[in-house]
């Protein structure tokens, strides 16, 4: 299919593989999205790579990130990291119309062949076909047009900031800046009974407001007296600010302009260094409209399904979108004379031009993909890119999941170890499999993980997804014939864990786990040296885990299983590695943040494994540290001496045989892994990491939590 995508800040248009269906959400065959110059502002430089980079190092946000990467991975691993992300492909887009094609499991009220509007950024894209969360489609009434419902999104934000407003029937409103959203919110205004003055400081966009039904216009300097004119002096009733500025004089004059008791609703990236006096002398109202309304930026609602009750919640984003569309069919808005442009999705880089030149005069442009007429048929999700010429002997390799840690590490290792070939990479996106497998010389790539199962050239699949999907496509990749390397967890249940080791067991295929820190140099040095220590042995392993942004799918206790879960199974296998038994006891307790809500307990936790020879391994993960300090740090203690392990970036010996190597290159064992993984498929060496080691460290951490929950599992 052909989509819009945005490379280091420069529009292309590329052919990528539709996507996949999965619970929850419908692929759509897109007829018409909608280009605003809001939101999509953010993908597009106009100064070209450098000054898109320069804009991404200048946020606060990302400079945090690399400090946490830094300590994570190292300089090399970071540096790998940020190229990425800075010129992987990006999908501009969240406003579009089609035609439902496919459905997956879990999507009520939709049926094959519906006309919908699509909204969401990562979903509504600028592209053939999206799939859709059940929740950010919506029906598109009779008498509505494609054209009219792409509109959906934008109409759904101006309604929200009307809403914010409180408008009553007979007030009078400003609507300030007549962008798209603010062209829309006067209209919305207008039709619940307001009398609206629309200000701009663009002549034509005050004509077209006009137009459009606004009582009265006036440039931004002719306001105030505007408001007089129109309200006998006593002020507007409310501002509905649609601008956007970085200084803080339209929302100032907004304040101004208002009545005492009066609202003013905020739509657009505006300051918000507000004067106190007229807020105060006045007793305003002042509110901030989030996007398309409750339920925004809300996973629950909008990947889940979950919908808030309408007698809690009458204005869900779901059913503003609704109630826009049908305000379209009712003749309350029209948004025909706000398209200023409509283009073919080969030519959307003339679209992005116009609206995004800065000359003010280009509302939105539409791209379209059709006339919607033609049939709309499920769309093949594979896409070759070379011919094939696998060697005899190679083992044919699949990488599922095209995210961080495989593009930073998997699919680059693929390509340094002898005896493999990248052959497939599939991912959910895409334009993510594509620019992988392009990247990385994958034969094909695809959208559809079955795709790669029924692929005799795949002796192998690297499962990279998120951690809720491993058990699945182990299972269904063990029983296609396929060898396994499972990023950790293997699982997030002890059940499920169990399952997997049967299926190996019973199909005979090599499953490994990602415990990479077994191979480590450092680690293997350490452990050779420890092995020989006589007597009792301890163990301490300290991870600086570092807090991370609320809401992460990583902590999500279905996607992600939290913390332990998910990252802690690292540490408490390399300690069962390293003192080369299975523990017998585990105990463990968690932190007691009292009323300090932000701290989570759970992933705050010491565990202390005790073994058969009685020797002990303490694991302290902390949320609660600085990313200064370094974040993994083991020290081995017995026969009166000490190994230690600064961050895998070297190994000290005290009172043991060692050679010590103090701030040496970064090394977690990341290749070695990977390398042993393809040798063992070879013949050539035993597979250090099995199903039954993923097992372990999942059933410590499971016990652990509940241990510190003060349940006895």
């Amino acid at each position: 299919m052909k989509q819009v995508l945005v490379k280091g800040g420069k529009v292309q248009i590329d052919e990528v593989p539709p996507p996949a269906t999965t619970p929850g959400v419908a692929l759509v065959r897109i007829s018409r999205s909608l280009i605003s110059s809001g939101t999509e502002s953010g993908f597009v430089s106009d100064g070209g790579t450098a000054a898109f980079v320069l804009k991404k190092a200048k946020d606060p946000l990302n400079i945090e990130k690399v400090k946490r990467k830094l300590a994570t991975v190292g300089w090399k691993g970071t540096i790998d990291v940020i190229r990425n992300k800075l010129f992987q492909f990006q999908a501009p887009g969240y406003s579009s119309s089609g035609v439902v094609v496919e459905l997956g499991a879990d999507v009520p009220g939709f049926c094959v062949g519906d006309r919908v509007a699509c909204s969401g950024t990562g979903y509504a894209s600028h592209a053939e076909y999206n799939t859709v969360p059940h929740q950010l489609l919506t029906p598109i009434p009779d008498g509505v047009d494609f054209d009219e419902a792409a509109f959906v999104t934008l109409g759904a934000i101006a309604m929200q900031g009307v809403r914010r407003a409180q408008p009553t029937f007979g007030e009078t409103f400003v609507v300030s800046g007549l962008g798209l959203v603010g062209q829309l919110a006067a209209q919305i205004a207008q039709a619940a009974g307001c009398h609206v003055i629309a200000s701009d400081p663009i002549p034509e966009k005050r004509a077209l407001a006009l137009e459009l039904g606004a009582d009265a216009v006036c440039a931004p300097d002719e306001l105030a007296a505007t408001i007089a004119e129109w309200t006998a002096g006593y002020g507007a009733d409310g501002v509905i600010i649609c601008a956007a500025s970085k200084g803080s004089g339209v929302t100032n004059q907004a304040l101004d302009v208002c009545r005492a008791k009066g609202r003013v609703s905020v739509v657009g990236a505006v300051g918000l260094q507000l004067e106190r006096e007229p807020m105060y002398m006045k007793e305003l109202d002042f509110f901030l409209s989030c996007s398309y309304g409750p339920g925004r930026y809300n996973a629950a609602y909008e990947e889940k399904g979950l919908d808030y009750p309408i007698g809690y919640v009458r204005w869900t984003e779901g059913r503003n979108m609704a109630e826009f569309l049908r305000m379209i069919a009712e003749k309350k808005v029209r948004v025909k004379p706000l398209i200023s442009l409509s283009k073919p999705v080969d030519e959307a880089q003339a679209a992005y031009d116009a609206i995004l030149s800065g000359d003010g005069n280009a509302i939105a442009a539409v791209i379209t993909y059709g006339d919607g007429s033609q049939e709309a048929a499920v769309p093949n999700r594979v896409m070759t890119l070379k011919k094939r010429g696998t060697k005899k002997g190679e083992v044919g390799v699949a990488v599922v999941g095209a995210g961080g840690i495989a593009q930073a590490f998997h699919l680059p290792n693929l390509r340094r170890i002898a005896g493999c070939r990248l052959t497939a990479v599939a991912d959910r996106l895409g334009s993510t499999a594509k620019q992988a497998a392009e990247k990385f010389g994958a034969d094909y790539c695809t959208t559809d993980f079955r795709a790669v199962l029924g692929d005799d050239d795949i002796d192998a699949v690297v499962i990279a997804t998120r951690h809720h999907l491993h058990k699945e496509m182990t299972i269904a990749a063990l029983e296609a014939g396929k060898h396994v390397f499972v990023e950790k967890p293997l699982a997030l249940s002890v059940p499920d864990c169990e399952e997997i080791c049967r299926v190996v067991e019973k199909t005979g295929r090599l499953l490994t786990v990602g415990f990479n820190r077994r191979f480590s140099i450092w680690a293997q040095q350490a452990r050779a040296a420890f092995a020989k220590v006589p007597g009792p042995r301890m163990m301490l392993y300290r991870c600086n885990a570092g807090s991370i942004t609320p809401g992460h799918w990583s902590t999500d206790p279905v996607e992600g299983g939290g913390r332990i879960l998910g990252e802690a199974v690292h540490f408490y296998d390399l300690c069962c590695w390293m003192l080369d038994q299975d523990p017998v006891a585990v105990s463990a307790e968690r932190v007691n943040g009292g009323e300090r809500t932000d701290i989570p307990a759970e992933d705050n936790l010491v565990t202390q494994l005790r073994f058969p020879d009685g020797a002990l391994a303490t694991v302290f993960y902390c949320t609660l540290g600085h990313p200064a300090i370094s974040k993994e740090y083991i020290e081995l203690y017995g026969g009166k001496g000490t190994i230690v392990i600064d961050d895998f970036q070297g190994v000290q010996f005290a009172g043991i045989p060692g050679k010590s190597v103090k701030k040496a290159a970064m090394d977690k064992g990341m290749q070695g892994l990977l390398e042993n993984f393809i040798q063992a498929i070879r013949g050539e060496a035993e597979l250090s990491v099995t199903a039954a080691h993923g097992l372990r460290a999942t059933r410590i951490a499971v016990e652990s939590i509940a241990r510190a929950r003060g349940i006895t599992p």
